[in-house]
């Protein structure tokens, strides 16, 4: 088959939220769910996913550790993700993910949901007639 079409795991993101936050951001946010939801950190009543930029450059090829780090920071500030350091070594400064949950349900609730979440309800309809 022809090495352009998906037989990798794709990355997904609702083109709804990309608007809202950005399309990296979008993505970043997506990811650090999927791995969230794998719950293998549970920390401080949370699931946490962790890595380094470098590491994140291997799951997002296409940007460079400055795309990466600028969009982390954005989700940071925006209160979609929280940060942490639950290394065994102090020496070890790799950071430590999870998304606030209901810091996305506040944010969804501002935009209105009718906002956020296309339907294609009132789109206009074409018909031959």
């Amino acid at each position: 088959m022809n090495n352009l079409l998906i037989d990798e795991n794709p990355l997904i993101v609702l083109p709804s939220l990309a608007k809202k936050i950005g399309l990296n951001e979008a993505i970043i946010l997506q990811q650090i769910h999927f791995w969230i939801n794998k719950k293998k950190n549970y920390r401080d009543g949370n699931y946490w996913v962790y890595n380094t930029y470098n590491g994140w450059s291997k799951q997002f090829p296409f940007w460079s550790v400055s795309t990466i780090r600028r969009s982390l920071k954005n989700l940071e500030k925006m209160g979609l993700i929280v940060t942490a350091n639950y290394n065994k070594d102090l020496y070890d400064k790799t950071k430590w993910y999870s998304i606030d949950y209901d810091g996305l349900v506040n944010l969804t609730r501002r935009w209105g949901q009718n906002d956020l979440f296309w339907s294609g309800q009132n789109d206009p309809t074409y018909t031959i007639d």
